[in-house]
């Protein structure tokens, strides 16, 4: 069993970082991680996973220079040396106009149930437990690799403009693809806590899916009708996610660099960067020390906002939204609690809208080809199926696909009326499944 540090141990080895002389301004930030995961493959825990870890990172300014040090010494002599290493990095630097000063005080807001005792202290056996638990819905002749892990995050921060912030938050997750009959089929879900996850569910979609994919036919490439279940759609916007950066769209990397407002979904879709809504992980404040909130980003049928860390909000007259990721980043703002509000339609309905069509379990090794025009290119894995007279058909083999995601959206006429976690390429989305009138797919896999 593992346990958290405290704000008092935690304040008391940033404050030694604060003392450091010669510096103009000094941020200290420290993220105590611990926690572990079952691993298993072919119907059996292989190796469970254990850590335990303390990273402390210092940022100062000198003369509008900025340097930055960590250190995995989490000691008040490990920060204060780490402040000396980012002090030598500032002189060493050239100024930075972007910088936009640290954190001051300012009240958090107010989120509950981030943090779970039993998740934090949870112990091999009772993950080993949740795997037995997905692996009994397993068909004859399956088998199944994955994972189930849980995680606990305390972060503090202080900095010489006044904050003093501490926070706690836990996940879960349960991951499996389950293969058989020379098929795969995939089932995923994240919660706060692992008592509020359901690894048998997980595992029969799982088993249902691969079931159901076995001897895939032949499929020819074209544009094509499709529902999308949640862990496809959470692909796409993982991908969409960096458009609404605020700093993207002052560069001109952004669709939304033209302006916001004008129509580029259909009206069905609202999506939102929300981190203090039901469902949502971590702590209430991000990486710069900046309060979290909630921005709309796509609501009838247009992009209604942006995210914003301190650079950027300068840089527009405005305030930081809380979407800072720790320094050094050269990325900018970045939304990472991404929500899809649901629809009103099973998922069977959304198929018994399309005569001819695919319905896609989810995507894999997704790749930006041209963010402006939000254009990707990936596969279709674990469970790709014809749709046919409004039903779910035989399967067929994996297709490469050429879209965009703006425009595939832009075509969406159901959505799903249930949300689920993904944790697709480790990113944590809430989303339904959607309906789209058309997907463009541009070549065809052997298997």
């Amino acid at each position: 069993m593992r346990d958290q540090l405290g704000p008092e141990h935690l304040h008391s080895v940033l404050d030694a970082a604060l003392a450091v002389g010669g510096v103009d301004e000094v941020e200290a930030r420290a993220v105590h991680a611990w926690g572990g995961l079952a691993r298993f493959a072919r119907n059996a825990i292989h190796q469970h996973v254990a850590t335990d870890d303390t990273c402390v990172s210092v940022r100062v300014v000198v003369d509008g220079r900025v340097g930055v040090a960590s250190t995995n010494d989490a000691t008040p002599s490990g920060a204060m040396a780490a402040a000396v290493r980012a002090r030598a990095a500032a002189r060493l630097s050239p100024p930075d106009p972007t910088y936009a000063g640290l954190a001051g005080p300012a009240p958090l807001p107010v989120v509950g149930g981030r943090f779970d005792e039993r998740t934090a202290a949870a112990s091999p056996a009772r993950r080993a437990e949740a795997v037995a638990r997905l692996l009994a819905r397993l068909r004859p002749g399956q088998e199944a690799a994955g994972a189930i892990s849980t995680g606990a995050t305390e972060v503090a921060l202080v900095t010489t403009s006044g904050a003093r912030l501490h926070a706690l938050a836990t996940s879960a997750t349960a991951a499996t693809v389950v293969m058989g009959g020379g098929a795969s089929g995939h089932g995923e879900d994240s919660a706060v806590g692992l008592d509020h996850l359901d690894p048998a569910a997980v595992g029969a979609r799982a088993a249902e899916t691969a079931a159901a994919a076995v001897d895939p036919g032949a499929v020819d490439p074209g544009h094509y009708q499709v529902v999308l279940l949640p862990s496809a759609v959470a692909t796409l916007l993982e991908h969409l996610a960096p458009a609404f950066s605020a700093k993207a769209v002052a560069e001109g990397r952004s669709p939304f660099s033209d302006g916001l407002g004008q129509a580029c979904v259909s009206p069905l879709l609202h999506l939102a960067d929300d981190p203090l809504g039901d469902g949502a992980f971590g702590v209430p404040f991000d990486g710069e020390g900046t309060p979290r909130r909630g921005v709309p980003l796509l609501a009838e049928g247009a992009a209604r906002g942006v995210v914003h860390d301190r650079a950027s909000a300068r840089a527009a007259g405005t305030e930081s939204t809380g979407h800072g990721l720790p320094a050094p980043n050269p990325f900018g703002p970045m939304p990472t609690h991404l929500a899809m509000a649901p629809g009103r339609s099973r998922v069977e309905e959304l198929v018994g809208g399309i005569e001819h069509g695919l319905l896609v379990t989810r995507f894999w090794y997704t790749r930006d080809v041209n963010p402006k025009r939000t254009l990707i290119t990936g596969m279709t894995r674990d469970g790709t199926f014809r749709i046919e007279d409004g039903r779910r058909g035989p399967p067929v083999r994996n297709l490469r696909y050429n879209q965009s995601i703006l425009d595939a959206l832009d075509g969406c006429d159901g959505v799903g009326d249930v949300v689920r976690s993904s944790s697709d390429e480790g990113s944590a989305i809430r989303c339904p499944a959607l309906r789209l009138r058309s997907f463009a797919f541009s070549s065809a896999s052997d298997h």
